[in-house]
């Protein structure tokens, strides 16, 4: 039987790519990876910096408080006393950054005042630890703390020694005062490249623009027009590739063109001399009063019939295709009326077969936007297809409804049928069922999948009614 080539929708999803790896996902890949080393790298930095400064005026304040208490040191009777006021005690107590520790020792290291059990600084003798004032970090209770140590001479001048000051305070204030500063730190730049972010999508966006146009133009293109894609609003960057797309469909719409006319000129060259041998084999046969010789003149003649219309079909199939030289102008047309004048051509063909071959539709009107001549010429395929393989005494129907998606041209007969797997084969040209007990040449339905891919509609092929015989469709867009 005639075949008619598969649908081309695989076609569009194999030009499909992985939305993930789009440009614009790339570019804020490779912009945000750095951005959030940089801000990682920052806050680190940033909470070293501000831990120190924090630790610098936390210590300061235990140095103040230390000084406080030295003041405060006085001699009487050859012993050390620290006179703090209650109020100076409470305030001690009471800091802003927590209670503070305190420990007064004399130049023996006898104990005067404070936390008896607060740790020593290292190396806490004179000789070992000559500095007035020393920091250090140790543990108190269980517990983290930064202290001072702060030497205060007795009686300057008197060569008895100097007073051991040490003030302490936990560091939970200190390192909760650093994150304090570096989450106002971190959260900002955060923010920013938030911001950043955002913006760069929005510009790689914007930029991507008029690739998108041309995608969409791309996209809506027909499959026939090979004509050069507009380069004035690409970016400069991209105009060497859109040159390099037209000049390869310039070369593919000339191949084409080449072929087709090949096929063409081939074609009509082969109408001339076939439409004589035709002739001079329907004179011989009417003059012949041999049995062999009506018998050779008649396969001669059958064999010229089918090359007549080998031929017919060719020029159908290079009008069809894309790139073909005749000039396509859709037109507003009926498909109904257009339909019902098709089938009532058939009607003398089928009559000789002895084929019921009747139309019918439940639309007065049904508009679409065709060329009339290829859309009769689809038509006049598929009626020959059902006329060729359906039984003597079967019937043919030819329908227009409407659907869900359109308006379907259909013819159903009740023949023998297709076999479900060659259903998608017998799109393919030169493709035949095999048995089919018809003679044919494989290119009919091959003419009706072109005319209706040029028409924007989808060729298909099920079985008819109660699972008998043949359904060819051919579902059209709405466009009025």
């Amino acid at each position: 039987m005639d075949t008619a080539v598969k649908n081309n929708g695989a076609l569009s999803g194999a030009a499909r790519r992985d939305g993930s790896r789009t440009l614009r996902r790339q570019l804020m890949a490779w912009l945000a990876a750095p951005l959030l080393i940089l801000w990682s790298v920052s806050t680190i930095i940033d909470y070293d910096i501000a831990k120190r400064f924090v630790n610098l005026a936390y210590d300061r304040a235990l140095l103040e408080a230390a000084q406080d208490i030295g003041r405060q040191i006085k001699v009487i009777n050859d012993r050390i006393y620290v006179d703090l006021p209650e109020v100076a005690q409470q305030i001690l107590q009471t800091s802003g950054s927590g209670r503070l520790y305190y420990l007064v020792t004399g130049p023996d290291q006898e104990f005067v005042t404070g936390e008896p059990d607060l740790p020593r600084p290292p190396g806490d003798t004179p000789e070992e630890t000559p500095d007035r004032v020393r920091y250090y970090d140790d543990l108190y209770r269980g517990l983290a703390i930064r202290a001072v140590a702060l030497r205060v001479p007795v009686n300057p001048g008197s060569g008895r020694g100097a007073v051991l000051i040490q003030v302490s305070e936990r560091v939970t204030a200190r390192d909760e005062f650093a994150r304090q500063i570096i989450l106002r730190m971190v959260v900002p730049q955060g923010l920013l490249i938030l911001i950043a972010g955002l913006a760069v999508w929005y510009g790689v966006g914007r930029g991507l623009a008029p690739l998108s146009a041309l995608r969409q133009e791309i996209q809506n293109r027909s499959h026939r027009d090979l004509s050069a894609l507009p380069e004035d609003q690409a970016p400069q960057e991209v105009r060497p590739l859109i040159r390099a797309m037209n000049e390869l469909l310039q070369r593919l719409a000339t191949t084409i063109s080449a072929q087709q006319r090949f096929i063409a000129d081939a074609a009509h060259q082969l109408r001339t001399p076939v439409a004589g041998i035709k002739t001079q084999t329907e004179l011989a046969l009417r003059q012949s009063q041999s049995d062999d010789a009506q018998k050779a003149l008649k396969l001669l003649h059958t064999a010229t019939e089918q090359t007549t219309r080998l031929v017919n079909q060719l020029l159908s199939l290079a009008r069809a295709e894309p790139g073909s030289e005749r000039s396509w102008n859709p037109v507003p047309l009926d498909l109904v009326s257009l339909a019902r004048d098709t089938t009532t051509e058939w009607v003398p063909r089928a009559l000789e077969r002895n084929i019921d071959l009747g139309f019918e539709s439940p639309l007065a009107v049904a508009r679409i936007e065709g060329e009339p001549f290829m859309l009769r010429e689809m038509l006049n395929n598929l009626l020959d297809n059902a006329v060729r393989y359906t039984q003597p005494g079967g019937q043919v129907t030819v329908r227009v409804t409407a659907v869900s998606n359109g308006l379907a041209l259909s013819v159903e007969d009740n023949g023998p049928g297709i076999p479900p797997p060659e259903r998608e084969r017998v799109f393919e040209r030169f493709h035949r069922v095999l048995g089919s007990g018809a003679d044919g040449c494989g290119l009919g339905l091959a003419i009706v999948r072109e005319i209706a891919l040029s028409h924007g509609a989808d060729a298909s092929i099920a079985s008819g009614a109660s699972d008998n015989g043949t359904l060819a469709r051919v579902v059209f867009p709405r466009t009025v």
